[in-house]
């Protein structure tokens, strides 16, 4: 076993187009003045292989571009054991959106080696690529030290509603083979994420896009079909976008609620329309698990 102190490692800012990626930088900056960054390189597993090779220590903690760190992570200290050396340790990160408190966007502690060899799922032709998780071994710490905020534009919040309304309803990175699978078998805590993705945003800025996002993403792998691992491509991204750029905020409160009829009658999906308050007052009141342990993949813990 041995211990180290995580200000011992390098910290690795990975952004590409998140519009608050100069804003949360230099916040990070302001905390770990040694962090390097990773920008604008196309591709989750290609920006992560970037930090591997240009790492100087034997593990490195990424960042993402719209995540803001709290000061106190960096006084921390974390035992690792000899069997845990090819662990990737996950943090959850607290999203202002809708209160969850999860893997998506938190912190990471990789291993240089594990970084540096992630498998592309990029340019595979296989559906289940839309995530690296499935091959690594995560280990879950329960402490939160960083918030996500996925919200500083419509289009910012309607891709991570999106991209989490997709991943949140498969098993292991595939579909369901229909429906009564779907509500059957889909994990426990994965159905309440995708409830809560569903339905909770309306008090902040953008939030009911990250609710249209994930609803429609919901709705169009699992009742469609459409090629659901168009997630992982950028460029279909920005494309498939301008068909909603120009929705008014009555227009976006409407397609919601229809989508959210879609999902309860077809998949007996428990999203709700909720008002500013009642979504203040999900964030208030709901507790997330807590979540210590391995795991393997980080999406259906």
């Amino acid at each position: 076993m041995s211990s180290y102190k995580i200000s011992q490692f390098d910290i690795f800012y990975i952004s590409y187009d998140e519009p608050n990626a100069e804003k949360n930088w230099a916040d990070l900056l302001s905390k770990a003045p040694w962090a390097k960054r990773v920008h604008g390189v196309k591709g989750f597993d290609e920006a992560h292989r970037t930090c591997g090779r240009s790492a100087t220590t034997h593990r490195t903690v990424t960042v993402d571009g719209d995540n803001i760190v709290e000061k106190a992570f960096f006084d921390q200290s974390i035992v690792i054991g000899a069997a845990q050396e090819n662990f990737v340790f996950s943090w959850s990160a607290n999203n202002i959106v809708n209160g969850l408190q999860y893997g998506n966007g938190g912190l990471k502690l990789w291993p240089k080696a594990v970084l540096e060899n992630l498998s592309s799922h990029e340019y595979s032709n296989s559906s289940s690529a839309v995530d690296f998780c499935w091959d690594l071994n995560y280990f879950q710490m329960n402490n939160c030290y960083s918030q996500v905020h996925p919200n500083e534009t419509p289009f910012q919040a309607f891709r991570a509603g999106f991209r989490e309304g997709v991943k949140m309803t498969l098993d292991r990175g595939e579909k369901f083979k229909d429906r009564i699978q779907f509500f059957n078998k889909i994990h426990r805590g994965n159905y309440q994420r995708l409830c809560i993705w569903c339905s909770v945003g309306a008090d902040v800025d953008n939030g009911l896009w990250a609710i249209y996002g994930a609803r429609l993403g919901c709705y169009m792998t699992n009742l469609t079909d459409w090629d659901f691992s168009l997630i992982k491509d950028y460029d279909w991204f920005e494309q498939f976008w301008q068909k909603f750029a120009e929705y008014s905020k009555e227009r976006l409160t409407e397609e919601n609620a229809q989508l959210g009829v879609k999902l309860r009658d077809n998949l007996k999906l428990s999203v709700v329309d909720l008002d500013s308050d009642q979504s203040r007052f999900i964030k208030y009141t709901y507790i997330n698990p807590l979540r210590r342990g391995v795991m393997t993949p980080e999406v259906v813990i």
